[in-house]
């Protein structure tokens, strides 16, 4: 969903499979052609750049669906006492007809800028996450992935800090720290099996020696901001442009009470589990609540979590029930505890030099 310029935008929702798919004239059904004035565009040319498969095991983004904000913004007064803000029935419209396409498993806003402030932007995200939590419990989960353009790190952290009237910390929220690396970071962490950690493989369509560099205290602190960026991995002679962390904005809390779901690595794999049970649920919609068909679909919830222990996406604790809810007789209620398999975040050092000619023991 995002920003185009176009004075009138494209209808409906549009499906793109590639850049030159969505490089065409509204007329022609894409979003525009000019990526310097067109922030939806810009954003899927360098999305599809990473989209690519350059190894048979390579996982990609089929395609993805675009809604068309046109310019985003409205204009009162004239003159010196303009004032332009976000329009913010355009948003929420969106992210209403968002839900239409159950497939997706992911939403991007695209198309926030400087000029916008934390009081026009966080309302928004706030009623996006809204949307989003509503529809989770329906067996639709998302992560919602957003980037402000022209905003400085430290401006960024303001929008996750909660010293701040306004400010967002949520497992299904991500804030993409670069804007010119917007695309291309939500392709890698899209194009990354659930279970894995975004940061674990390289970028496909960046060279090394691309980003900035930055002093590992200075890293921490936009790490523990909650907010996602790029780095070159340099273990020894090899570079390796990479994500330094798929953190989620509720990553901004305090150490001490961030939540379990607080890394995107977790809270992805846990949505996937819970698309894949509803996926075994669904038969039950509109079947006899007998004894039988709870207990057969019980047990198939049952191999579905063994299934992911043996794959090694979840661990042993992990837990899948489904009861007749107590307050509404037509209702099932499917509860339990996923328990993600982790990812090795830190590796730290402890070495000593010993004399010569001595046992490691001595």
């Amino acid at each position: 969903m995002g920003i185009t310029g176009n004075s009138t935008p494209a209808s409906g929702i549009l499906t793109f499979r590639n850049y030159s798919a969505a490089c065409k004239t509204v007329a022609n059904g894409g979003i525009g052609t000019d990526t310097s004035t067109n922030p939806l565009l810009a954003f899927l040319k360098k999305f599809f750049e990473e989209n690519v498969q350059k190894e048979s095991s390579d996982l990609v983004v089929p395609y993805v669906y675009v809604i068309d904000l046109g310019t985003g913004r409205t204009t009162t007064g004239s003159g010196n006492e303009a004032v332009t803000t976000l329009t913010t029935a355009t948003f929420t419209t969106a992210f209403a007809n968002a839900k239409i396409k159950r497939d997706a498993t992911a939403e991007v806003l695209v198309g926030f800028e400087k000029d916008d402030t934390a009081a026009q932007i966080i309302p928004l995200i706030d009623s996006a996450l809204a949307a989003i939590a509503a529809d989770a419990v329906r067996g639709s989960p998302r992560i919602l992935y957003f980037g402000v353009d022209g905003m400085t790190m430290d401006e960024l952290k303001s929008l996750t800090n909660a010293t701040n009237a306004k400010y967002v910390q949520d497992s299904r929220c991500a804030l993409v720290g670069l804007y010119n690396e917007f695309g291309k970071t939500c392709a890698r962490i899209f194009t990354t099996h659930y279970s894995e950690e975004p940061g674990y493989a390289p970028y496909r369509s960046v060279a090394p020696n691309t980003f900035i560099e930055r002093t590992s205290t200075v890293e921490d602190a936009i790490q523990n901001a909650g907010i996602i960026f790029n780095h070159d991995e340099k273990p020894a002679k090899n570079i390796y442009p990479k994500i330094n962390l798929a953190v989620s904005t509720s990553f901004a809390k305090a150490s001490d009470n961030r939540p379990n779901d607080c890394l995107l690595h977790a809270r992805r794999n846990v949505d996937q589990l819970i698309r894949d049970a509803f996926e075994v649920i669904y038969p039950q919609l509109k079947r006899n609540e007998t004894e039988v068909n709870l207990s057969y679909l019980q047990a198939d919830l049952d191999h579905l979590v063994n299934e992911k222990i043996l794959a090694g996406y979840m661990m042993d604790g992990t837990q899948i029930f489904v009861e007749e809810s107590a307050s509404n007789p037509i209702e099932l209620k499917v509860i339990g505890v996923a328990v993600p398999v982790n990812a090795t975040e830190i590796i730290n050092f402890e070495l000593y030099i010993k004399p010569p000619n001595t046992t490691l023991g001595a």
